[in-house]
């Protein structure tokens, strides 16, 4: 009789262990989060300094000190592109590196004229990359991938209440560049690694990844990409910066404005 009760929990831990064995186990989120190898902030495009290329953040012990390092512009003297008055052409100041031009434009500094802009898109390459890359940590987790085609439809810019009401839609659905090729909304798509370039409407199109990390703190991995847009007719353009984001299988990555002017108040821990 004594034995009655170790032959029934014996009993119960087969019947455990036959119903895992025979209908499998699935780990809660948690932890698969616990359980994961942690992914490193990872430089996807080096960042070009007077006299130094960063290719990996492993090369600097402080990525704070290279807001202080001059940014390169492929060897021109282009630093008086900002300027604090919009009517007022002597208003121009000169900015050399990311804490100065940080500086300047929340002052309301800005590029106004097509030669400005483009003398800004030097640092809208960098900046916005080593801002995300200071307040990121290790991810857990990454859905994104490689294909750039991926990327939700919201990047793209629209003209017209009916074109603006077909993007929201789209977006909401989920709709990826990909399947926009496929409805031949967008063409003349040219694919590298981390970079794409396409025509949709007037405009041409040059979307490169830049760095990725974990930003908002939810373990999945983030990116920032810079996104340059060109009048087919004309020479009017525009460079901004986006964060990406993926946190399921199967769905277009979102796409938001990176605000890295106003970043999150405190930089991740490493």
């Amino acid at each position: 009789m004594k034995l009655y009760p170790f032959l029934i929990i014996f009993a119960l831990s087969f019947l455990i262990i036959f119903a895992l064995l025979v209908f499998g186990y699935s780990p809660i989120k948690s932890e698969e989060f616990s359980n994961a190898k942690p992914i490193k902030p990872t430089l996807v495009q080096p960042l070009e300094f007077e006299g130094l290329k960063v290719s990996s953040f492993e090369q600097v012990e402080d990525i704070n000190s290279l807001f202080n390092k001059k940014i390169s512009m492929g060897g021109q003297d282009g630093y008086e592109f900002l300027r604090l008055d919009l009517d007022d052409d002597k208003s121009y100041v000169r900015v050399e590196t990311a804490n100065q031009y940080l500086e300047m434009r929340r002052k309301g500094a800005g590029p106004y004229t097509t030669y400005d802009i483009t003398m800004n898109a030097w640092f809208v390459n960098i900046v916005p990359a080593l801002v995300f890359s200071k307040h990121s940590s290790a991810s857990k987790h990454s859905f994104l991938s490689e294909d750039l085609m991926d990327l939700s439809v919201s990047i793209l810019s629209w003209v017209g209440s009916e074109e603006r009401i077909r993007l929201e839609s789209d977006t909401k659905k989920g709709v990826s560049l990909k399947d926009y090729l496929k409805s031949g909304r967008i063409k003349s798509v040219k694919k590298s690694k981390n970079r794409i370039s396409f025509e949709a409407g007037h405009k041409k199109y040059i979307i490169d990844e830049v760095v990725r990390g974990d930003y908002d703190g939810d373990g999945y991995e983030d990116s920032i990409i810079d996104c340059a847009e060109y009048y087919i007719q004309g020479s009017g353009r525009s460079y901004s910066c986006y964060i990406v984001k993926r946190n399921k299988q199967g769905k277009a990555c979102t796409v938001e404005y990176f605000d890295y002017l106003n970043p999150k108040k405190k930089p991740a821990a490493k």
